[in-house]
């Protein structure tokens, strides 16, 4: 499979929809498999991204990915992406991560004014730990959020469907709510409420919440407050944050997380 083909083709995509600037020259593509996952991105990350080489990239599950996007920072104006080549792809399916890829990258870029918000609020940048966990987590639910959003409006293949088609899915992913991985399932929920026909055709708020009840899935106050949150960042500032909606997202994730242990631990 010509792997540089389908990068090219989704750069092309993304400039088209986006306006972006993204080109072969300035996005590089590097594959690895299983076998040489450390010693690909120790000479990656050292010619392009050296200060990635801090990742814990050694602990067991960090390359737990089919690809991950890198951000250029004093490397002459270079992002990355990371692809994972020993397991198979459909077309569809790889044209889809590289567009994915290529909005956590413009997102990077754009989201603070020029600067990265993970290195601005996420590192000791609150009074406290539990702070900076609430924050944390909220940019950890967000940046999977709306770079999967961008993919699927930006990706002709995915089909705009009604909740009602997603509620075996939301379903599935309300129960894998846990805190291990709790974070990547209520970014997905959050993605697939927002992608439905109803939320984009929604006017109001009110219209959309009213969308959402009738799955008779969510119907806790911190849940439906975290997709008004949402709903609206969407339609005002889009992807560019504020360490305030950042800092809510993550207060919301973490009182919808908790809600999910205690109803865990009563089914069981």
């Amino acid at each position: 499979m010509n792997y540089d083909s389908y990068l090219a083709r989704a750069i092309e995509i993304f400039n088209d929809k986006m306006d972006a600037d993204f080109s072969r020259d300035n996005v590089i593509l590097t594959c690895f498999m299983t076998d040489d996952q450390e010693e690909i991105f120790e000479q990656f990350c050292a010619q392009y991204f050296p200060y990635r080489l801090k990742d814990r990239y050694q602990e067991e599950g960090y390359f737990d990915f089919r690809a991950s996007s890198f951000i250029g920072m004093d490397n002459g104006g270079k992002d990355g992406i990371l692809l994972r080549t020993d397991i198979p792809y459909h077309p569809v399916e790889l044209l889809h991560i590289f567009l994915h890829e290529l909005a956590h990258i413009y997102c990077a870029h754009h989201e603070l004014d020029g600067k990265s918000f993970y290195d601005e609020y996420c590192m000791d940048y609150a009074p406290t730990k539990q702070e900076d966990g609430i924050i944390n987590a909220g940019y950890a639910v967000w940046r999977e959020c709306i770079a999967e959003i961008i993919a699927i409006e930006l990706d002709d293949n995915c089909k705009i469907v009604p909740l009602k088609k997603k509620a075996d899915v939301l379903r599935q992913l309300k129960s894998e709510i846990e805190p291990v991985d709790g974070k990547l399932a209520v970014s997905e929920i959050l993605t697939a409420i927002m992608t439905s026909s109803e939320i984009e055709a929604s006017q109001t708020w009110e219209e959309a919440e009213t969308a959402i009840q009738s799955l008779n899935l969510f119907d806790t106050p911190p849940e439906m407050d975290l997709f008004r949150l949402v709903y609206a960042q969407l339609r005002t500032t889009f992807l560019e944050v504020d360490v305030g909606f950042i800092h809510e997202l993550g207060y919301l994730y973490l009182n919808v997380l908790s809600m999910a242990v205690i109803r865990n631990l009563r089914q069981h």
